[in-house]
């Protein structure tokens, strides 16, 4: 069966955002790098979706690099859904309620 492009979910969508917008604040250049490290997250996790550690039920998680943040997914048929994208020091309930 043929995968299907990955889905991310609005409020993944809006962590993204607001942890692109906040590094920024920092460097221009910060902030796209931050894009760089969330896209080839999630390339990872559609190349290999069963690669990543099952941190709750079917929810997996993904560790950029170079920053501290995380790609949380789930696998629905033939694609990834993306629910969050959080910093790794905030609750991971967060990502939980999400799936």
């Amino acid at each position: 069966m043929k995968r299907q492009p990955p889905v991310v979910r609005a409020a993944a969508k809006r962590d993204i955002r607001e942890a692109r917008n906040w590094y920024l604040q920092i460097s221009p250049e910060l902030g796209e790098s931050l894009i760089a490290a969330v896209d080839h997250a999630i390339a990872l996790a559609d190349e290999r979706p069963q690669a990543f550690q099952t941190i709750y039920k079917s929810l997996r998680r993904v560790l950029l690099r170079r920053f501290p943040y995380a790609v949380f997914y789930t696998t629905r048929e033939s694609r990834i859904v993306i629910v969050a994208v959080l910093h790794q020091a905030r609750d991971l309930r967060a990502a939980f309620r999400r799936t």
